[in-house]
């Protein structure tokens, strides 16, 4: 990635607002902020967006926290270190060794709790606002943007929150995992890339599949205008999150 000018010195693009962005964008794509049909005092807790022609709701989620520094995933991973140790033939992979198959595994599982905590959250938000509007239609999107938590791999993010959402949070028929300002690099390629990848629950209609695909394009043209052509920087893929991708971390900036 080295022969990427610009990329590693003075990074990818001046970063955007998100949420004022998602608000911009949301206003010209023919939705609207729910703060701006309903005032205060609201009596329900309201997610962030409406699409009234199409029935949907929309919450936006943007990951700014880097869970691993947290005292709870430290906790967890000196546990999850300490069985490994308790192995007396185990050597760390420093020492010529690998990690037991379960750790990778258990390793993931300690981001369960702060990765539900936003989707409970926005499940409630998204319910609330479609009993406000009257909406009964399995059209609940959760725009997940993830330009802050590095210390997993884009996949194992996404894959985490969908299976968190295979057994509860039912209100969200649809996980938009994006990245904004946090560019992405995918095995075999040296293009830095943004993520838009759209995942559905069962109950969803070929026409709310057809909005979101619809709606990943017009994001993708609305980020364009404002951080310029993607050239060099690569396109948007709007198809399913790949493995073997990594969020790239730029100079004086510290992975989780």
């Amino acid at each position: 990635m080295n022969s990427i000018p610009g990329i590693w010195d003075v990074g990818p693009h001046v970063p955007i607002h998100v949420e004022s962005s998602w608000q911009e964008f949301v206003r010209e794509a023919d939705g609207s902020v729910v703060t701006d049909l309903v005032s205060e005092p609201r009596s329900f807790e309201n997610a962030d967006f409406l699409f009234p022609q199409h029935g949907v709701v929309a919450e936006l989620k943007e990951v700014e926290t880097e869970f691993s520094r947290s005292p709870a995933i430290a906790s967890g991973f000196d546990a999850l270190m300490g069985r490994a140790v308790a192995n007396s033939e185990w050597r760390p992979p420093i020492f010529g060794g690998k990690y037991p198959d379960w750790f990778a595994r258990d390793f993931v599982r300690l981001f369960r709790p702060p990765l539900s905590r936003i989707l409970k959250k926005a499940n409630r938000q998204i319910r609330e606002t479609k009993a406000h509007f009257g909406i009964t239609s399995s059209t609940g999107l959760l725009l997940l943007v993830n330009d802050g938590f590095t210390s997993l791999e884009p996949h194992f993010v996404r894959s985490l929150a969908c299976g968190l959402l295979t057994t509860s949070y039912s209100s969200i028929d649809c996980l938009l995992y994006l990245t904004v300002n946090r560019y992405v690099e995918i095995a075999g390629s040296n293009t830095p890339i943004l993520l838009v990848a759209p995942t559905y629950s069962d109950r969803v209609s070929d026409s709310f599949v057809e909005f979101v695909e619809s709606l990943c394009l017009k994001w993708a043209d609305y980020l364009q205008s404002k951080i310029g052509p993607f050239t060099e920087r690569g396109e948007i893929p709007s198809s399913a999150l790949h493995t073997g991708t990594r969020a790239i971390v730029l100079p004086g900036e510290q992975r989780g």
